[in-house]
C-alpha cells in the first residue's frame, strides 16, 4: 500500500525534477539521488495520475452535471455543481497539465531515450485520453510542445488549439501508440518493475485500449457529417476490446492510505456527515435503473443493488432532485424529507466503495459504441446485437446471475426492443440510456448528454433542469438551455488572457463545443 502511494507522489516529484535538472552541470551526482528515473518506475505515475488526479477531478463536478448524485444542503459551495455555478474556481485544467501530462510526455520520452517504445505506446495512449477529456470540457486546449516537451521548462503563456485540431491530434497520437506497441524492438517490458497496475506488461490490451479511445472520439463527431465514419468507428470497436477482462481500470485499495482509496469513497469530500460532497443518488439516476427506454415502463434493473442502496427507512430505492436538496423530498416533490429516506451516495456499491475502480472506457462502453455506429449506418440489426453485448457485459461485470440477466433481457425483447431499433430515436434512447448506466460516473456521460441535446425523448420525461438554477446566466423559461462547456481556470485566465479569450461564465457556460454543432 504504501509503495502505490509512494509512486503517486513520485510522480509528482519527478516532474519538478526533471524540469529543474537543467539548471545544473553534471558534477558532484549522487547515485542514490538520481535526477532521472526509468521509464519503468515512471509508468506508475502516468496511469495513476490520469486517474486519481486528472479524470477524477474532472469528474467531480461533472457527476452532479451528468445529474448521478445529489448533494443534502440547499446552501454552500457543494451545491454549485449541481445548479450550474461554475467560475473560474475549477480545478481540472491545473491537474491535468501540472500534475498529469508532465509524467505522459516524460514516459515518452524515457521509452524513446531507452529504447522501449512500449512505454511510448503508453505515454502516447494516456496522453491523448487527458486532451480529450480536457477539449470535450473546455473546447480549445493547449497541445504538445506549447505547453511542455519534457526538455525545457514549461511555457507559461502558450498558444490554444481550436477543439477540431485537437481532435486530430488525438487520433494521430493513437495511431502513433498503436504502432509503437507494434514495435517488435522493445529493450524493457511494461511492468518490469511492477508499476503497470492496469494491464501487468499485456502489450496487447494496451493496444486494443488505444483502439478503443480512438472508437470513443471518432463516435464524438456524431454531428459533423464530413467526419463522421460509421465504418471507420465499427473498425476501431472491432480492434478495441473484445471481452471480458480487458477494461482499462486498477482497483483502488480498501483501507489503505486515504489516497490509495477510491476518491468517491473518502477523501474526494464524501466523509461529511452533515454536508458531504454528494448525498445521495439523484432520482433521474434511478429512473433509468427502475423503468424501460421509449416505452418508460416499470422494471427494476438487477443491477441497482449493485449500484446503489436503498433507503434504511422502507427498503425503497428513490433519490432528490438536482438542486432540491433534502429537504425537496424525492424528485423535489416534498415527501420523503428525512435522510433515512434515501440510501447514502459514498460507499454505496460497486461504483463508490473503497476499492472500487474507476474505468477509464469499458468494454461495454465499446460494444455500445458500435452500437451507435452500426444504428446511424442503418444496420439495425447489427446494432441490437452489439447493444446487447454491451448490456449484458456490464451486467456480468457487476456479478449479476446468469439467470437474473436472462429474465431482464427477455423484459426488453417484450417490451418492444426491436421495434424500437427500427428508428434512430429509438434505438439511440436504448444505448444512451444504457452508457449512462455502464459509464455511472464516467465524465464520458457529459459529453453523450450534450451530443443528444439533453433529449426527454433519449432519457426519459425526468431529465429537467436543476432546481435553484444559476439564473444568472441561464434563463429559468428556457428549457432548452443546458450548461455546454467549462470555464478557463484562473491561473490560466491571469497568465495567459490573450490566449484564453473570452472567459466569462456567460459566454463559456452556454456556448456549444466544436463537436456539438452541426455541420
Amino acid at each position: 500500500m504504501e509503495k502505490k502511494f509512494f509512486y503517486r507522489i513520485c510522480g509528482l516529484v519527478m516532474v519538478m525534477s526533471l524540469l529543474a535538472c537543467n539548471s545544473y552541470l553534471d558534477v558532484n551526482v549522487d547515485p542514490d539521488n538520481p535526477t532521472k528515473v526509468p521509464a519503468a518506475s515512471r509508468i506508475v505515475g502516468a496511469i495513476t495520475l490520469t486517474n486519481g488526479a486528472a479524470m477524477w477531478r474532472g469528474a467531480r463536478e461533472v457527476a452532479a452535471v451528468s445529474q448521478y448524485a445529489a448533494t443534502k444542503l440547499t446552501t454552500g459551495s457543494n451545491l454549485n455543481a449541481e445548479t450550474w455555478r461554475f467560475t473560474a474556481s475549477y480545478f481540472f485544467w491545473q491537474n491535468a497539465y501540472v500534475f498529469t501530462m508532465p509524467n505522459c510526455v516524460d514516459l515518452i520520452n524515457l521509452g524513446e531515450e531507452e529504447g522501449s517504445p512500449h512505454f511510448v505506446g503508453v505515454g502516447k495512449t494516456l496522453l491523448a485520453l487527458n486532451f480529450g477529456m480536457l477539449a470535450d470540457q473546455y473546447g480549445a486546449i493547449v497541445i504538445d510542445e506549447q505547453y511542455y516537451d519534457g526538455r525545457s521548462q514549461i511555457n507559461l503563456t502558450p498558444t490554444m488549439s481550436d477543439q477540431k485540431t485537437v481532435y486530430a491530434r488525438i487520433d494521430q497520437l493513437l495511431d502513433e501508440a498503436i504502432a509503437a506497441f507494434d514495435n517488435p524492438t522493445n529493450k524493457t517490458g511494461l511492468n518490469a518493475n511492477g508499476g503497470d497496475i492496469m494491464y501487468q506488461g499485456d502489450v496487447q490490451k494496451w493496444k486494443r485500449f488505444a483502439w478503443s479511445l480512438k472508437a470513443r472520439y471518432l463516435n464524438h463527431l456524431s454531428k459533423k457529417s464530413s467526419l463522421y465514419n460509421p465504418q471507420k468507428i465499427i473498425d476501431a470497436c472491432q480492434k478495441g476490446f473484445n471481452a471480458d477482462g480487458m477494461d482499462a481500470q486498477f482497483a483502488y485499495i480498501r483501507g489503505g492510505q486515504e489516497t490509495d482509496k477510491n476518491p468517491w469513497s473518502s477523501w474526494g469530500g464524501f466523509t461529511s456527515a452533515t454536508d458531504p460532497r454528494y448525498f445521495t443518488w439523484t432520482q433521474f439516476f434511478v429512473d433509468q435503473l427502475t423503468t424501460f427506454p421509449v416505452t418508460n415502463s416499470p422494471y427494476q434493473d438487477p443491477r441497482i443493488g449493485k449500484i446503489m442502496m436503498p433507503a434504511p427507512s422502507d427498503g425503497q430505492y428513490r433519490g432528490l432532485r438536482s438542486g432540491a436538496g433534502l429537504i425537496g423530498g424525492q424528485n423535489g416533490t416534498g415527501v420523503k424529507t428525512s435522510e433515512n429516506d434515501y440510501g447514502r451516495f459514498s460507499q454505496s456499491g460497486y461504483y463508490t466503495n473503497q476499492d472500487s475502480p474507476f474505468p477509464f472506457i469499458t468494454y461495454s462502453e465499446v460494444k455500445l459504441i458500435e452500437a451507435e455506429a452500426r444504428l446511424r449506418s442503418g444496420d439495425a440489426g447489427g446494432a441490437l446485437t452489439a447493444y446487447e453485448e454491451g448490456v449484458k457485459a456490464n451486467i456480468r461485470k457487476l456479478g449479476v446471475a446468469s439467470a437474473d440477466i436472462n429474465t431482464y433481457w427477455s423484459a426488453q425483447i417484450a417490451d418492444g426492443l426491436a421495434v424500437h431499433f427500427s428508428t434512430l430515436t429509438g434505438g439511440l434512447s436504448h444505448i444512451m440510456r444504457q452508457k449512462y448506466i455502464t459509464q455511472c460516473l464516467n465524465p464520458e456521460t457529459w459529453v453523450d448528454l450534450r451530443r443528444m441535446n439533453y433529449s426527454q425523448q433519449i432519457y426519459g420525461p425526468n431529465l429537467r433542469r436543476p432546481a435553484n438554477l444559476n439564473a444568472t446566466i441561464f434563463d429559468p423559461n428556457n428549457n432548452n438551455q443546458w450548461i455546454q462547456a467549462m470555464v478557463y481556470e484562473t491561473n490560466e485566465q491571469n497568465r495567459n488572457p490573450g490566449a484564453v479569450g473570452d472567459n466569462s461564465e456567460r459566454y463559456r457556460l452556454l456556448t456549444p463545443l466544436w463537436w456539438n454543432v452541426e455541420e
